[in-house]
């Protein structure tokens, strides 16, 4: 039973952050085929695997393991994953190349005709 609702609960989270099982496997250094066993209930991870799998999600382990309201992830100023840990690696970058990456994204936005969330801050260059 424990394992069932667990599963339910990670493909939730999962689903929740834009992950594919393949990309959640590798942000926590798991087998894919053990992300889908967990998700169909087949089983429960190591302790060890579980902190990993909960640290990928941004989730407590309670939450993950639980299901008990978590405010970690409710305060998640992205529910997508790869995109928040990538912005985080973006921040290491020299002003430069972040402004690159700005105008980058402000494009594609464009694009699709997506309108800017906040207000653009130009450089001077």
């Amino acid at each position: 039973m424990m394992a069932r609702t667990f599963g339910e609960r990670l493909h939730r989270y999962r689903e929740d952050r834009g992950l594919s099982q393949r990309q959640l496997s590798a942000l926590a250094g798991v087998d894919p085929v053990q992300i889908s066993r967990y998700e169909r209930g087949l089983g429960l991870p190591a302790a060890d695997t579980l902190v990993a799998i909960a640290k990928a999600l941004h989730v407590s382990l309670d939450t993950l393991l639980l299901g008990k309201a978590d405010r970690q992830a409710e305060q998640l100023p992205l529910r997508n994953t790869l995109l928040l840990q990538r912005l985080a690696d973006i921040e290491k970058l020299d002003r430069k190349d972040q402004e690159m990456i700005v105008e980058l994204i402000h494009s594609v936005l464009a694009r699709r005709s997506i309108a800017p969330s906040a207000v653009r801050v130009r450089s001077s260059r």
